[in-house]
């Protein structure tokens, strides 16, 4: 069984308001491997600026962070595992951050992600 648990409707219409980039499907797979439960709290929005959460295909989700064991370990095993770009080191799959909503982890691809290994 696949879970796909969202925090509320609207996160919900926005999960399914536009088709996921593959490596987006890709990596959710894999993340429901390493750590479950998974809350998505926030996936499209129509946004005045460019962001992986209001392109088409959706290449962007946000996760609840505080009921999974150990947010640190799981974003330096996402960070470890997939690469987001290999020409932009600077940029990471898995981000563990408060943007004025609470910690929550970001996790974003790119059409060059790769999976290491």
């Amino acid at each position: 069984m696949i879970k796909f648990d969202v925090k509320n409707k609207e996160v919900f219409r926005g999960a399914l308001a536009v088709p996921w980039h593959p490596k987006l499907i890709e990596l959710y797979l894999w993340l429901l491997g390493m750590c479950e439960p998974l809350l998505i709290t926030c996936a499209y929005e129509k946004r005045d600026y460019s962001s992986v959460h209001s392109v088409t295909p959706l290449r962007g989700f946000d996760i609840r962070s505080w009921i999974v064991g150990d947010p640190v370990h799981i974003r330096y095993m996402t960070n470890k595992t997939w690469q987001y770009d290999p020409a932009r080191l600077d940029k990471e799959v898995c981000l563990y951050h408060d943007t004025g909503r609470g910690l929550h982890f970001h996790f974003q691809v790119h059409d060059n992600t790769v999976k290491n290994g």
